[in-house]
Parts: structure tokens; C-alpha cells; sequence
């Protein structure tokens, strides 16, 4: 390990969070390994250095194109501790903004709303939603307010992130330096060749708080393994004997089953995209784009699944619906979306529960990670190391 990560402190200080045993069974063969040991769940200093490595560095999904229909409509959002704005200009283009005032630092938007302009709550700036500055009253004294045509350049405007639209799906990458979005999202787009993603529609979105680390979110998402015992809708609609352990494909996860047969709420009442294979049509497919974009892929949706760590304990989950056409708005499919969104929630409240018995199970010294399944689990156990190689890369 040592030749792999030359020394330096973030090695030494992830060493001693983890401890040398800790650090060693992270990249132990499965057969061996356990997961992740307990301060990587619970240790505020390991969860700051996720949400820089991890978060800051990445593309990270901020949320649907759609929930912004108007210029001026404007949500807040933290990406690795970092507050931003996301919002529609009056041009209609979608920008991440980073939501802080340039003067004293206040915070200018807490939550989603409207606005033509963005006015700092403590002295009143003045910005635009493009982020330049436009006034600041009484600064230069008494009953006089600096006006600004084109902005006040770099030390005045607000900073703004990098921020780009995937068929209506929001990214920001908050350091700048990411890979080209597509070259991201490749892994994912080369196993989808059939699915024609232009055809997604917003439907909406479900919102819940877990008591639970953002990490157990995706360990449990990627194995199957737990499904017979906590799912028995999901269940019956793909047994066990449909299901393997998936794969990473560079720093994607992927995994896919073929169902007996179209269900509620995957594939019986909505349209399928355009063209689909016959093989498609009985096909889920899903996947975790590292650290956080979550999707699956069925017939007739793409649904997106995203964790926003808050504390080592406290995760924010949105979960974003996706249908086909006129499927997302139509009066017609109406019942069959509520089901849909019923559905969804239900699977994922039957998840939250158990999340949180994991969490509090890493207060106990009598937990050392576990022994992992070699048949199931070996892609949960890469993604903690996945996680320990972004902080050290």
C-alpha cells in the first residue's frame, strides 16, 4: 500500500482515522475484507475529507433541469459543504452560482423560491442571475449607491461553478477540473445503446431524511443480497435467481437483471422509450456513477437516486422520477405516475429503517467491518476502497 500511496499527510491522517488494520482491509481480496471500520461512519474529520475528494472533485447530480421552469426560479443546494444556488437566468440557461455574498459572506438564498435579482439579506448587494453585481447602497456612504452596467469583476461578482445539463439532469462540478461530463457519464451511455434518453421527462421528485451515513445509501443500493429478507414486493417481481452481484466498470457500478414479466410501476402502464428491444423491455439496469449518481434504468423511466451527506450520521436523499414524453405531464398517465411515485416511495422507506440499525451497529467495538459475502458483496466492498483511492488520488 505504501508504494501505491507515497507518503504525505493526507496518507498519515487517513491512517489514523482508519487505523493500520482499517487502512489494510480496505484493499484486502473479498475473501478476506470487511468494510469500511466504524470512524469512517461516524468521524466528522473523515466525512470533511470525503466531501472534498469525494464531492468537491466530481461531477455531483444537482438536481432536475425542470424544477427551475422560469427564469429567476432558484434552489439551494450544499455539494461537499459547499452552499450554491442553482437557477434559470433570464436567458433561460441554467448556472450554479456559489451562494455567498462577495462582501461579508452572508448567505443569500435558503430556500427554493423566485427572484429577478439576488440581494443579500445583511447589507443589501444587489446581484443579478448571472451572478455580476449591480448595486451596493450606502457603501461609499450616506445615501449613495454604487451602480455597476457590466458587474464588478472578479472580486465583487458572485463565483460561479461549473454546471452543465444532461438531458434534464443538472450536474456541478464545484472544483472546475472534472473530466468532461460525457466522458463521466460514458460508462453508463456505452451499456445503454438502446435506451434513447432525449425522450426523458421530469415527473417529479421524492425527498427523505435517513439517520444514516451517505455511504450505507449506496452500499445498500449496489447489493442485491438484502432483497429476499427486506423487499418482498421487489422480490416477487425479480427473484433472487435473476440477480447477481454486478461490476464495476471504471468508476461506474453497474448491474442488471431480466424480469419474468412487465410489474407495477416498471414497465405495465407507461410508455417505453421509442424503439426498445423486445430483450430491453424486460430489462432494469442500474448504476452508480462515484461518488453519488445513482440510476436505474427500466422500460418505461430513468429514475435518479442521490445522497447529500450533512453529517456522518444524517444523509438528505432525493429520489427523481423520469418518464417517457408526454407520460411526465399527460393527464392521461396521471394514476399510473401516482402509483409510480408510490411505489418508489415505499421500496426506498423499506430501506430506511434498516439503514439507520447499520449506522447505529458502527457504535459498537464489537463490530470490525463485517465479513463480506464473496458471492454478493464484492463490488460494495470496491466502492469503500473506491472511496479511500479518490481521498488519496
Amino acid at each position: 500500500m505504501d508504494d501505491t500511496f507515497p507518503d504525505s499527510p493526507v496518507l498519515q491522517k487517513v491512517k489514523d482515522l482508519l487505523g493500520e488494520d482499517g487502512f489494510a482491509q480496505t484493499f484486502a481480496p473479498i475473501e478476506e475484507a470487511s468494510g469500511l471500520p466504524n470512524a469512517a461512519y461516524w468521524s466528522g474529520d473523515w466525512l470533511e475529507l470525503e466531501k472534498e475528494h469525494c464531492f468537491r472533485r466530481s461531477w455531483v447530480f444537482a438536481g432536475a433541469a425542470d424544477e427551475l421552469p422560469e427564469p429567476g426560479d432558484m434552489k439551494p443546494l450544499e455539494i461537499g459543504g459547499a452552499p450554491l444556488i442553482i437557477l434559470r437566468d433570464q436567458d433561460g440557461q441554467i448556472r450554479a452560482l456559489h451562494n455567498v455574498c462577495r462582501h461579508r459572506g452572508a448567505k443569500l438564498v435558503t430556500e427554493p423560491c423566485q427572484k429577478r435579482t439576488l440581494t443579500c439579506p445583511y447589507h443589501a448587494w444587489v446581484y443579478g442571475l448571472n451572478g455580476k453585481l449591480r448595486a451596493r447602497p450606502h457603501f461609499s456612504g450616506p445615501d449613495i449607491t454604487d451602480t455597476f452596467k457590466d458587474g464588478g469583476g472578479d472580486k465583487l461578482d458572485l463565483v460561479e461553478a461549473r454546471c452543465e445539463v444532461w438531458n434534464g439532469c443538472i450536474f456541478v462540478n464545484v472544483s472546475g477540473d472534472a473530466e468532461p461530463l460525457l466522458d463521466w457519464l460514458a460508462p453508463m451511455l456505452e451499456r445503454t445503446p438502446g435506451y434513447d434518453f432525449s425522450s426523458i421527462r421530469w415527473a417529479g421528485k421524492l425527498e427523505f431524511e435517513v439517520n444514516a451515513n451517505w455511504k450505507l445509501v449506496y452500499e445498500n443500493y449496489m447489493e442485491g443480497y438484502h432483497v429476499f429478507a427486506v423487499h418482498p414486493k421487489l422480490l416477487k417481481f425479480a427473484p433472487m435467481n435473476v440477480r447477481w452481484s454486478g461490476e464495476w466498470d471504471r468508476h461506474v457500478f453497474y448491474n442488471d437483471y431480466i424480469f419474468p414479466e412487465l410489474g407495477e410501476g416498471r414497465g405495465d402502464r407507461l410508455p417505453h422509450y421509442p424503439g426498445l428491444s423486445d430483450a430491453d423491455a424486460k430489462r432494469g439496469l442500474w448504476f452508480l456513477c462515484f461518488p453519488h449518481f445513482a440510476a436505474e434504468v427500466f422500460p418505461d423511466q430513468f429514475t435518479v437516486l442521490v445522497s447529500y451527506p450533512v453529517a456522518p450520521d444524517k444523509t438528505r436523499e432525493e429520489l427523481h422520477v423520469f418518464l417517457i414524453g408526454d407520460a411526465a405531464t399527460s393527464d392521461t398517465y396521471a394514476e399510473a405516475r401516482t402509483e409510480l411515485m408510490q411505489m418508489w416511495d415505499d421500496l426506498n422507506r423499506e430501506d430506511l429503517g434498516m439503514l439507520e440499525l447499520l449506522q447505529q451497529g458502527r457504535l459498537s467495538p464489537a463490530y470490525d467491518g463485517g465479513r463480506l459475502s464473496p458471492h454478493w458483496e464484492g463490488p460494495t466492498h470496491d466502492f469503500g476502497r473506491r472511496v479511500v483511492e479518490r481521498i488519496l488520488s
